[in-house]
């Protein structure tokens, strides 16, 4: 609510939330109530609620009119937490301390027995105060005070999170008691409310899909001519809509427009004093900021300004919320058509909207002598505080949202289940009532965070006419789990594209804080009418989100288009290994090549992001000298990922060798690229901890071994063959190597 100027009919306009299952009596007695909890841990930055966090929960009791008796609040710490003593406190509407007490029964108001807290409430030594004792008697005149109109306290205590990943806690509950005149004493039962403990990923920190929200034009809430576009069937019956004028939108109302000045003065600046101080003022409550919507706006922290209707006929609107106690969500929706075992960022842009609409415990607001700001420098009062709901399961909370003046966008990762592919979302008004909390939303997403894809040697290789080709594609994510892929082929310009062997089942290992895998394309030999041909690897979570369109993800920003030129006669000398290593503070790399049919050279390329690479070194070839030709190189390590490759050269001939990652991170045995399907020889690139012999071997779909051979490994990447597998019969086989006490298999299939 917002009173910063001395209009008296604002002050009869005062609406407070009242949480599911007060009875109407309590309506009509003048006495509202709401819970609610802030994340005192993750603090301005919001988060979800994980092991450790530290709690401060909250339960309003608000006396808007005449006097009640015998006013107290009792609660039970919540299981999975644990109380941290010295918090029993009432503070006021913006979470100042108005009273502390000690956590001993009997010498103050407030105090701890076992798991129960208890708070007698009324603080006025002239009208039967609370004693540790007696419950007290309270006001609509006494302190904490809004406007000196309404009392409103807040009672709280905190605790810490102590149960683990994937637990779920109740923080609702908790009872508050008052009875009016000589009626019988009234408790009221806060409902319950469950929050759930888990893992803090924050935004999509790989790729951002298509928003799947559905609803709203998408979460932008559409656009038009019109200042006030009208209702949404997304924002609950606890809210009302309301036109932008110099009162309304008022506590538990809420507009839709693309310029937030009032109706009967309409501005486009935002410059305007605050108060402006006009008969007719342009700002709601005078204070409110004049502002237009953010989608698309050139800068998403400032947001696009107020909407000039008369120039301008299709401007983009926002949702704005003026908001009291947690009741109902402020926006819900039911989203279907998801994609099990997937992630999603659920984010949107909010605003703080009001500088001045603070009001302090003596009922002083922003402009009056005497008033207490909120902070330093901070008359903005009651910060936003939004929870998110998925499924009736509080996962995030926003904290505080801060008046700047600009747009700041919040929202976290949350992953569906193994089958599940619709869920209800819900924003929450999270923060305790009183002069502030006014804020816009705009722009709400409900988009699957996918991966990275960067193909090697390049999203556009020129190869020569006649020469062995050899593409792969590196694919990270944060995330562990987008392992399922296959490679497409399209022959007329992507248009429509085929699937090129079986599905398979990539090894996803560690790598600069989130997980990435090598998959290669079946080598072949290029001819001109290969050139134009375009390469693309679709990624998933499950088999069956492989085969669905709408849950496959192929990153069309992300693909490779071959192009083959006439060299004259192919290049007779090829790579038969590359590998590289670390090796104390070193960058070690070694290759061979087979008989040199001339003069080459080999330019040592380098990269810090696997996609843009640059020469660090040429080395001249050995001039045809042997069958086999062993070449080396090396650098100091600049201790980050980086990325290389070899490219062969011989006149206007060139060949590019797979590209190696070295890194400081200790790895696991694993795979990297295994050509899949194989046919004639099986290569496999190995991840290997430490330098040491390994023993790799085929097995057959019944379980015998068809294949054994032992090889010697680098730590690093290493590539291996395994020989004399052309005459195998078609079909799957399990690859495994074993080094040390560490044994890993992957699936491939012979053709």
């Amino acid at each position: 609510m917002k009173i910063p100027v001395p209009i008296p009919a604002i002050f009869g306009a005062l609406v407070f939330l009242v949480l599911t299952g007060l009875s109407s009596k309590a309506y009509s007695q003048n006495i509202d109530f709401g819970k609610s909890y802030i994340n005192v841990t993750k603090g301005l930055n919001g988060g979800t609620l994980e092991n450790g966090d530290v709690l401060e929960i909250r339960a309003a009791f608000v006396v808007r009119s005449g006097t009640y008796d015998s006013c107290s609040y009792s609660d039970v710490i919540p299981a999975g937490t644990t109380y941290i003593p010295g918090t029993i406190r009432v503070l006021t509407n913006e979470g100042k301390i108005y009273k502390q007490f000690s956590d001993a029964q009997g010498d103050d108001e407030g105090w701890r027995n076992g798991s129960s807290i208890r708070i007698n409430l009324g603080y006025n030594q002239t009208a039967s105060p609370a004693r540790w004792f007696r419950r007290g008697r309270v006001a609509n005149t006494h302190r904490p005070s809004f406007y000196g109109g309404t009392c409103i306290m807040i009672a709280s205590f905190r605790v810490q999170i102590t149960a683990s990943l994937g637990s779920l806690i109740s923080t609702g509950g908790g009872t508050m008691t008052y009875k009016n005149g000589s009626s019988p004493i009234q408790l009221f039962t806060f409902p319950n409310n469950i929050i759930a403990v888990y893992t803090n990923f924050g935004m999509c920190a790989n790729a951002v899909g298509t928003n799947s929200l559905g609803t709203e034009f998408n979460g932008t809430f559409g656009s038009g001519p019109l200042r006030n576009r009208g209702v949404s069937a997304n924002v609950p019956p606890s809210y009302s809509y309301n036109f932008f004028t110099a009162n309304t939108p008022n506590d538990y109302f809420y507009g839709i427009a693309n310029n937030t000045s009032t109706i009967n003065a309409y501005t486009t600046s935002n410059a305007w004093p605050k108060p402006d101080g006009a008969p007719l003022t342009r700002r709601v409550f005078s204070v409110w900021d004049i502002i237009g919507d953010h989608t698309n706006a050139a800068s998403p922290t400032a947001g696009n300004p107020a909407a000039d209707t008369v120039a301008n006929k299709n401007a983009g609107y926002m949702l704005v919320i003026n908001a009291s106690y947690r009741i109902d969500s402020a926006f819900q929706q039911t989203i279907s058509n998801l994609c099990p075992n997937t992630y999603y960022e659920i984010s949107c842009w909010m605003r703080n909207i009001c500088s001045k609409c603070g009001c302090d415990s003596a009922g002083r607001g922003s402009g009056s002598s005497g008033y207490i700001p909120t902070a330093s420098n901070d008359s903005s009062g009651v910060y936003p505080n939004i929870t998110f709901e998925v499924d009736g399961v509080d996962y995030y909370t926003t904290g505080n949202i801060l008046y700047t003046g600009q747009w700041v966008k919040k929202g976290f990762t949350f992953r569906t289940g193994p089958n599940q592919t619709s869920f209800t979302l819900k924003f929450f008004n999270n923060a305790p009532g009183g002069g502030g909390n006014d804020w816009a939303l705009d722009d709400i997403t409900v988009a699957t965070c996918g991966p990275n894809l960067t193909f090697t040697p390049s999203n556009q290789p020129v190869v020569c006419d006649g020469n062995v080709v050899n593409l792969g594609c590196y694919i990270r994510s944060y995330f562990d789990n987008y392992n399922n892929f296959k490679w497409q082929r399209s022959i007329n310009s992507g248009a429509s594209w085929t699937d090129v062997g079986p599905a398979s089942v990539g090894t996803p290992t560690p790598a600069g804080g989130g997980y990435e895998y090598f998959v290669s394309y079946p080598a072949f030999v290029a001819n001109m009418s290969d050139s134009g041909t375009k390469y693309r690897v679709v990624v998933a979570t499950t088999p069956s989100n492989l085969t669905d369109p709408d849950c496959a993800f192929d990153e069309t920003t992300s693909v490779l288009t071959l192009r083959v030129i006439n060299c004259g006669l192919p290049l007779q000398a090829d790579f038969l290994s590359f590998s590289g290593r670390l090796e104390s503070g070193i960058a070690r790399l070694n290759w061979t090549t087979n008989k040199e049919d001339g003069p080459v050279q080999f330019l040592v390329e380098k990269s810090m992001d696997g996609r843009n690479f640059a020469t660090a070194a040429t080395i001249n070839g050995n001039s045809g000298n042997g069958d086999i030709n062993y070449y080396n190189w090396s650098e100091p390590y600049s201790n980050a990922a980086t990325y290389y490759r070899i490219r062969l050269v011989s006149g206007t001939k060139q060949k590019l060798s797979r590209t190696v990652k070295l890194a400081a991170e200790k790895m696991a045995l694993g795979f990297g690229s295994v050509p899949n399907p194989f046919t004639h020889t099986l290569t496999a690139e190995i991840n290997s901890p430490a330098q040491g012999i390994a023993h790799l071997q085929l097995i057959d779909n019944l379980g015998k071994i068809v294949r054994r051979q032992q090889v010697n490994l680098a730590e690093g990447s290493n590539q291996v063959r395994l020989d004399q597998v052309g005459s195998l019969p078609t079909g799957l086989y399990t690859l495994q190597i074993e080094q040390g006490m560490q044994r890993i298999s992957k699936r491939v299939m012979k053709q």
